[in-house]
């Protein structure tokens, strides 16, 4: 499951290359509102498995240039990204309320059990190494600490074509497939990783009907695949405690 550093550099060139169409306003315009509105979601969701106060140490891996770590009201929050110092000298955001370090999820610079709630939403498939992700996750949670995990997943037979898609859109392109995430998942893959080191409390796939619905407005090759019931990447969420 781990890949090779050239690999990863591909995909982290190609992830501030699409940045870099953005500047603050745009980005705030663009990603503000959604954000805000995924914590609403996550604190409902959370509510009975954690209460977030003034003192709830929090850590989000993977926070891009904005995520939802930065809209939180309540708690000490964290954040790491592997292209950090870039996000600082491109966007004009209060980084330092999230205490945003440049660094991988292989490797979070802070001591053992040290949050209360890690964040890892869309980002085990952009790493070199999922399951090294976990591992150092697992680590600097509490003993008692929440993890709330989000992931693209796909479907066998999506993979199977995307096999046979990739090298010819290489061949006629000479551009790579889904160049930003080096991993594609099936949903067993995940489970699997995630049962090393944690106990799943909750998962639930996004809703596969309004899905359905999206893809028909997307692009021809989605919106083709979708008369199949093939739907490409499905979002599947965790919510897991320490083993």
């Amino acid at each position: 499951m781990k890949i090779n550093e050239n690999r990863w550099n591909i995909a982290q060139e190609s992830e501030k290359r699409y940045w870099e169409q953005f500047k603050t306003k745009s980005l705030l315009e663009y990603l503000e509102k959604e954000y805000k509105k995924d914590l609403d979601i996550l604190l409902k969701k959370l509510e009975k498995t954690i209460k977030i106060n003034k003192n709830t140490k929090i850590l989000q891996i993977g926070c891009g240039p904005l995520d939802i770590i930065n809209y939180f009201k309540k708690g000490k929050t964290y954040s790491i990204d592997p292209l950090a110092n870039f996000y600082k000298k491109r966007f004009k955001i209060d980084y330092k309320s999230t205490h945003l370090k440049e660094a991988p999820g292989e490797q979070i610079p802070y001591k053992d059990n040290y949050f209360d709630l890690v964040i890892i939403n869309n980002v085990l498939d952009h790493t070199k190494d999922p399951e090294k992700v976990l591992s150092e996750t697992y680590r600097v949670l509490k003993k008692d600490g929440i993890l709330h995990l989000e992931i693209q997943i796909y479907q066998k037979i999506f993979l199977l074509l995307t096999k046979i898609w990739g090298p010819l859109k290489k061949l006629f392109t000479r551009e790579m497939f889904n160049i930003h995430h080096p991993h594609m998942f099936l949903s067993y893959d995940v489970e699997k990783i995630i049962s090393k080191k944690f106990i799943v409390i909750n998962k639930e796939y996004e809703d596969i009907e309004k899905l359905k619905e999206e893809r028909k407005k997307q692009r021809f090759t989605l919106r083709f695949l979708a008369l199949f019931k093939i739907l490409g990447n499905i979002n599947y969420r965790f919510v897991c405690k320490k083993k």
